[in-house]
């Protein structure tokens, strides 16, 4: 039963973050990556569904915490989001061959089933967003990413973790900006950093990979992305930051910061048994069990039994 429990708490973190994205005003924007499906069907989707239309108080709930860095995006536990700008930092990673056999793994979701699937593995995740960790292993790489706020801005890192390579040549990270859900915004690439504007203002992103005193040319690599990125070979631990320029000992200090403040709040008495309790919510998706299995049913619900 504490087993069980601790996965509702490491889940539920992803659901209430997910909670005000597909079940409220932002579901429909946040199925970005469903062209399959047309404006008319979505609309009758709607209709035909129970759930009736949200009350004034849940619009107000959704204003209130829709805010700030999280993991808002359905579509990929690896991408941070900033609301209510939709500006996002998406985490990607390419397995580079030798022979005509990359790949590029843009997106990353938990429990998909299909062949060379990746698999995610789920941390801890604060509501809010402050401290997140997950891990993913997929074509025989393995990574870390953590996240952590300072203040208005993110911090990112990404630590390659031991695993049996399947190619000679070590795996690339990628780290691209854009704007969700058809917002207003801009990202422009400079030599040392991306510029982004958006409704909020100017958010510089920087990655540890290039520095105002090392920045060179920068090379192109074959990836189904069209706005600005950074790339690096993941022999390293890589960090991205917003607002301000960091290393990566700076980010670590900030994601242990954070990480800490978590863990204090998560072994409150208490905190363990209520954030559980979300598992009986209509939620866009749910982790149930040992194998944090992802069960996204747009309004329907899955119970942690």
């Amino acid at each position: 039963m504490q087993r069980m429990n601790r996965f509702a708490l490491i889940g539920s973190a992803y659901l209430l973050t997910s909670l005000l994205v597909t079940n409220g005003a932002l579901y429909g924007q946040a199925q970005t990556g469903n062209a399959a499906v047309s404006q008319a069907d979505s609309r009758l989707a709607a209709e035909q569904s129970s759930a009736g239309p949200a009350s004034t108080h849940y619009r107000q709930l959704q204003q209130r915490l829709a805010q700030g860095w999280n993991t808002w995006d359905v579509n990929s536990v690896a991408t941070q989001v900033l609301l209510p700008e939709g500006l996002a930092i998406h985490v990607g990673l390419k397995h580079n061959t030798t022979e005509s056999g990359d790949a590029f793994l843009q997106n990353a979701l938990i429990g998909r089933l299909t062949p060379d699937a990746e698999q995610v593995f789920p941390g801890p995740h604060s509501w809010d967003g402050k401290y997140t960790d997950l891990r993913i292993s997929w074509k025989g790489s393995s990574w870390r990413i953590q996240s952590a706020q300072d203040g208005p801005d993110l911090v990112l890192l990404v630590t390659p973790l031991p695993s049996t390579p399947i190619s000679k040549l070590p795996p690339t990270i990628v780290f691209s900006v854009d704007f969700l859900w058809n917002r207003p915004g801009t990202a422009l690439k400079h030599p040392d950093f991306i510029e982004t504007h958006g409704a909020s203002g100017l958010v510089p992103v920087y990655c540890t990979c290039v520095t105002a005193q090392t920045k060179t040319a920068d090379e192109y690599i074959d990836i189904p992305i069209g706005g600005p990125y950074f790339a690096e070979d993941l022999v390293e631990p890589v960090g991205i930051s917003t607002g301000k320029r960091r290393t990566v000992s700076d980010i670590k200090a900030v994601i242990s910061q954070q990480e800490d403040a978590y863990r204090c709040f998560a072994s409150l008495p208490g905190v363990e048994r209520e954030l559980g309790r979300l598992c009986d919510l209509r939620l866009g998706y749910i982790f149930c069990g040992d194998n944090g299995r992802n069960w996204r049913s747009g309004f329907g619900v899955r119970r942690c039994d």
